[in-house]
């Protein structure tokens, strides 16, 4: 049986590598700016299509950090821009910091919209529940999710860890979702040192993590996917600290 279905996808991405995904790439993707003076930062917007494509550019407030976004501080130009078959634009963002802003960390999300353009069109083939092949075409225009941070005099951070869990989806993979309460003018940059043990706690393997950063809130968590477990795990113990080298706490972990 042949079933075709058609619809429009957007993907959402928020990483701090370079970004070729779908019909447009950014690099870098986000920046960490000072509130203290003024700065300009530059991202370049790369067509991997054989079509020009138009892309709209805005900032948003990021959740989390509603209280605490620099979207009114910053300038972008240009905010739209018509990029050339397999060519590359730059968009600058102009950062103004105000004398008066109370010290500590904002953030805004910064948001990549591919526009009046054809879709780009993705095929595949799946099984059906009774075996049947289903041909299923996407159309897609992408729209991309960075993150801007920016800092006003010192950052200052305290807390601890409060709890901590291992959740699997229903395709099996394992997620980390940890708890913190906070106190300071920042969120956590949190990194995680593992240990993953296997039944009798023998060390099967260590590795750090740089888990992300999470919002200002007082209770706040950070979530995030586990990809490289050893074979045989059977538990997890992770340190837990801000990148200030701040300890946050410890928990082992059954996988």
């Amino acid at each position: 049986m042949k079933l075709r279905n058609l619809f429009y996808g957007i993907a959402y991405l928020s990483l701090f590598t370079k970004i070729m995904a779908f019909n447009i790439g950014i690099a870098p993707t986000g920046f960490y700016t000072s509130l203290d003076k003024n700065q300009t930062h530059e991202i370049m917007v790369t067509n991997n299509t054989p079509e020009s494509v138009r892309v709209e550019i805005n900032a948003e407030p990021a959740q989390g950090w509603e209280k605490y976004d620099m979207k009114d501080m910053m300038k972008i130009y240009p905010r739209s821009i018509t990029v050339k078959p397999n060519g590359s634009r730059s968009v600058r963002f102009a950062v103004r910091g105000d004398k008066d802003l109370p010290d500590g960390e904002y953030k805004t999300k910064l948001v990549f919209k591919e526009v009046g353009s054809k879709p780009q069109e993705i095929k595949q083939k799946i099984q059906g529940e009774n075996g049947e092949d289903i041909d299923v075409k996407f159309e897609m225009l992408t729209e991309l999710h960075l993150a801007a941070y920016g800092l006003k005099g010192e950052r200052k951070v305290q807390g601890q860890l409060t709890n901590s869990q291992i959740k699997s989806d229903s395709s099996g993979n394992k997620h980390l979702v940890a708890n913190f309460n906070l106190k300071g003018n920042s969120g956590f940059a949190v990194v995680g040192n593992f240990e993953y043990l296997d039944a009798s706690k023998k060390v099967l393997g260590k590795e750090e993590i740089k888990l992300g950063i999470t919002s200002r809130e007082q209770n706040t968590k950070i979530e995030t996917s586990l990809g490289n477990i050893p074979k045989g795990a059977k538990f997890v113990r992770i340190d837990f600290k801000d990148k200030s080298g701040l300890k946050l706490g410890s928990k082992e972990l059954p996988l």
